[in-house]
């Protein structure tokens, strides 16, 4: 799993302006998740589709957990 991948690519996001500005401008439609990888890609950032998804359920839980242990 590419999970450094995805890691590093939303790192550069935070150094690498001309990235942040694509990042930003991608349209927030029903393909957004597959123009993130597309868009990793071009700088060379290799991650799939279900790798991505993986990340993003595991954040999803931990925010969840974490919201419930402050109750």
């Amino acid at each position: 799993m590419s999970i450094a991948a995805i890691n590093d690519f939303f790192k550069s996001l935070d150094t690498n302006e001309t990235l942040a500005k694509e990042f930003e401008a991608l349209p927030t439609d029903a393909d957004y998740k597959q123009s993130v990888i597309d868009l990793a890609k071009k700088y060379n950032f290799e991650f799939t589709l279900d790798e991505l998804q993986t990340v993003i359920n595991a954040a999803k839980h931990i925010k969840e957990t974490e919201g419930s242990e402050s109750k």
